[in-house]
């Protein structure tokens, strides 16, 4: 027993006057027992101090469990944040948490056989009373780590607990003021009627109905464009052409028909000599575009899996286009997707195409005895040189088609009885793309478009809104009146206006006077107009009357007959001090006009309406001082007039998606498109800042990321208010023509920006004087 006691004395002072502290233990371990148990006892006291680090958060961790609180690093972010009160994202925070504390456990785990590992090297090395020294430094070290931790993690938990219960006061505040607007929902259900509803995206006006998914993908609009498969043929086309181009490689014409007699004849066929560096860019644009199809295969994989894996929107929308019972277009105006009931669709186009002074039912496809009297007339005008043998080549009608007639839904002016949409009228368009009038229609629109131009006609908004700024005294004790032309481009005398044509290149204005004579120039007139037959239904039909929209020529055809209806009706009521028509200014069939206060707008409406029998005018007064033209909507005050952008109830928040397959530039230059128009319209701040507000709402909507829409705001502020100084400038003017190739490629993405990149530094290691876009 006695000498038990002298033995613990022995080793407690052993202890005591070992050189060996906190402080100094590592520089005594090194000078002792070398460098490299130096290193082996830092490895076993770091695994130590993390070891009680791990079972410090462990236990956080179970607290937070305990009491239903999520980390803050266990928190992410949502566009949405109504989401974060969703079950979906408390479920997804629920695992999260688990998997932690089980990453936690197995690193303790890890971490401990680590340490005791560790802990047997160093028995063996050092000394008992050595040993039990660092034991003591250890666990005097690991309990200020642990003190260290725990007031971490009790600030935490604390701030935890005090942002829930913000969070849940919050919520009851919020759900006593829904309770409240509901109260004052049933109390004043009149208002409720009043309320103002966002525009439909979908319109589903079939008797099919329509699956959650389903909407889904079709509220992504018809633009949105999926990934598929790229067509190599028409890419390795293009390719071949770009090297013809660049490489001064002349095609020689074959003869087929000798190269099909005898095709193991090798002097029918076509040969070609190459040079080594002609040689060597063919095999650098076939590696770059055998490249190019591997990395777009596995682009489109890639992106196909992942959506089909979310939705299997292709399958979806496969099987909605296979259905023959609906039809699926767009609105007339506005964004959005349109189902209707393809019998109900041909119906309502046939009861249009009835009008017996519109259409004409015809017996059979006139298109061939048609394109050969054109074309026996321009070979006519060329035999006397009135048109050069470029424009012959072009206006000559080869292989063509008759136009298709289809129709888009007025989904603006839907009636509704008993909850259940009774009329859906179309507007009819005529789609003339191949037609065999088509070429001849914008051959004339060239040469016509300089008589357009009225004093009255308007071409953009920018000339609208420089139009109010010179006549800001008239706002003061007048009134402003809209009035609208019901189906212009239907009700136009066609015979009225080519003559009114024809007097103005050859009378009135000898200097827009054309080569080709009087006679042959309104014979040209009538094939592109007068004889317009189309396609609907397995039926022809011909425009009896008017002209159709989708035509080239009906735009230019409304403002030449509008400009001599204004110069010969208008001009004298615009002159007349007696008259309350003050200003008169139109677009297309829209007009904006300001009147004396005392004016009535239906005796204005009666008379104008009293100037020709194919022109009806409709009219829209001002309301509150404010009346919409355009994009603009204009409000008088006694010092002028302000402006700010205009949405029409037909407006959606639909636009190209963030995730559909284009280029960016195009996404970018839509928000651009955004910001410019309001900065150009909105007349003072505060409607631009609202006008921001409704962008960057639509950016969202369609998933633009806040920063990418921000820095374009930016950008577009700056030059607004900060404008470059341009007096110190020096503008570098250069006479050199350059001539740019043009090829078509397929965007599927990244890949398609390297195929780019790749064939433009290929061109211009070959050749330095072409310049490749």
């Amino acid at each position: 027993m006695n000498s038990e006691t002298t033995n613990n004395r022995l080793n407690t002072f052993t202890l005591n006057v070992l050189p060996l502290s906190t402080k100094t233990r590592f520089k005594f371990i090194k000078e002792s027992y070398g460098y490299n148990c130096y290193k082996l006892y830092q490895s076993y006291e770091n695994k130590t101090i993390k070891l009680a680090c791990l079972f410090s958060d462990l236990n956080y961790l179970y607290q937070c469990k305990s009491n239903n609180l999520m980390p803050k690093f266990l928190q992410f972010k949502l566009a949405n944040r109504e989401l974060v009160y969703t079950r979906s994202y408390k479920k997804c925070q629920n695992i999260l948490l688990k998997e932690e504390i089980h990453l936690k456990k197995n690193n303790i785990k890890y971490t401990s056989m680590i340490k005791e590992n560790l802990y047997n090297e160093l028995v063996n090395i050092f000394p008992h009373a050595v040993m039990t020294k660092i034991n003591q430094i250890l666990d005097e070290i690991q309990f200020k780590t642990d003190r260290v931790k725990y007031r971490t993690h009790c600030r935490k938990f604390n701030n935890l607990m005090f942002f829930r219960n913000q969070q849940q006061q919050r919520r009851e505040n919020e759900r006593l003021l829904l309770n409240t607007k509901l109260m004052n929902k049933l109390i004043n259900i009149d208002n409720e009627k009043e309320k103002e509803t966002e525009p439909k995206l979908i319109w589903n006006l079939s008797n099919r109905d329509l699956t959650k998914e389903e909407i889904r993908e079709l509220e992504k609009g018809i633009s949105y464009n999926r990934p598929s498969a790229i067509n190599r043929s028409e890419v390795i086309a293009n390719i071949e052409y770009l090297f013809h181009n660049s490489s001064t490689v002349q095609k020689e014409s074959t003869d087929f028909k000798k190269w099909d007699e005898n095709p193991d004849n090798i002097s029918n066929k076509e040969i070609r000599t190459l040079e080594p560096k002609q040689l060597s860019l063919a095999a650098d644009l076939k590696n770059a575009t055998e490249n190019f199809f591997n990395q777009a295969h596995m682009s489109i994989k890639t992106k196909q899996n992942k959506i089909m894996n979310q939705h299997n929107n292709q399958q979806l929308l496969l099987n909605l286009s296979k259905d023959p019972s609906i039809l699926i277009t767009k609105p007339d105006k506005g964004r959005g997707v349109v189902i209707l009931n393809r019998n109900d669709y041909i119906q309502k186009l046939e009861q249009i195409l009835s009008d017996s002074t519109k259409f004409k039912l015809l017996d059979k496809d006139p298109t061939s005895s048609r394109e050969n009297a054109l074309t026996a007339l321009l070979r006519q005008m060329k035999n006397e040189e009135y048109l050069t043998e470029n424009q012959y080549r072009y206006i000559k009608p080869v292989n063509s088609i008759p136009a298709r007639l289809y129709g888009l839904p007025k989904v603006h002016k839907i009636t509704i009885e008993n909850e259940k949409v009774c009329n859906v009228p179309l507007r009819s368009i005529v789609s003339c793309i191949q037609s065999y009038n088509y070429r001849l229609g914008k051959f004339l629109a060239g040469i016509i478009k300089p008589i357009r131009d009225s004093t009255y006609s308007l071409k953009n908004t920018n000339e609208f809104l420089k139009f109010l700024k010179e006549n800001k005294g008239f706002s003061k004790s007048n009134k402003m009146i809209s009035f609208d032309i019901e189906s212009l481009f239907a009700n136009i005398p066609v015979d009225e206006t080519i003559e009114i044509i024809c007097n103005e290149l050859y009378c009135t204005n000898p200097k827009l006077k054309p080569f080709i004579p009087e006679h042959y120039f309104c014979e040209l007139l009538e094939f592109a107009t007068k004889y317009t037959h189309f396609l609907f239904n397995k039926k022809y039909y011909d425009q009896a009357d008017g002209v159709s929209m989708g035509t080239p020529l009906p735009a230019i055809f409304a403002e030449i007959f509008m400009a001599n209806f204004e110069e010969e009706h208008l001009s004298g009521l615009l002159n007349n001090n007696d008259s309350k028509l003050l200003l008169w200014r139109r677009y297309v069939d829209d007009t904006y006009t300001i009147f004396k206060a005392d004016a009535g707008e239906d005796e204005i409406r009666q008379l104008l309406n009293t100037f020709h029998p194919s022109i009806k005018f409709t009219t829209e007064p001002e309301a509150n001082n404010t009346i919409p033209f355009l994009d603009v909507l204009v409000k008088r005050h006694d010092s002028g007039f302000d402006t700010t952008v205009y949405r029409k109830k037909t407006t959606t928040k639909l636009m190209l998606k963030w995730d559909s397959l284009i280029p960016t530039a195009y996404k970018r230059s839509s928000i651009i498109s955004l910001v410019t128009r309001a900065i150009r319209i909105c007349s003072k701040y505060g409607p631009l800042h609202d006008e921001f507000q409704q962008i960057r709402l639509m950016a969202n909507f369609n998933g633009y990321p806040s920063d990418f829409v921000e820095k374009i705001i930016k950008k577009y502020l700056d030059k607004l208010y900060r404008p470059k100084d341009t007096e110190n400038q020096i503008q570098q003017t250069s006479n050199e023509i350059i001539n740019y190739k043009y090829i078509q490629l397929p965007y599927i993405g990244a890949p398609s920006y390297a195929y780019a990149k790749r064939l433009k530094s290929i061109i211009q290691k070959m050749i330095q004087q072409h310049n490749l876009e």
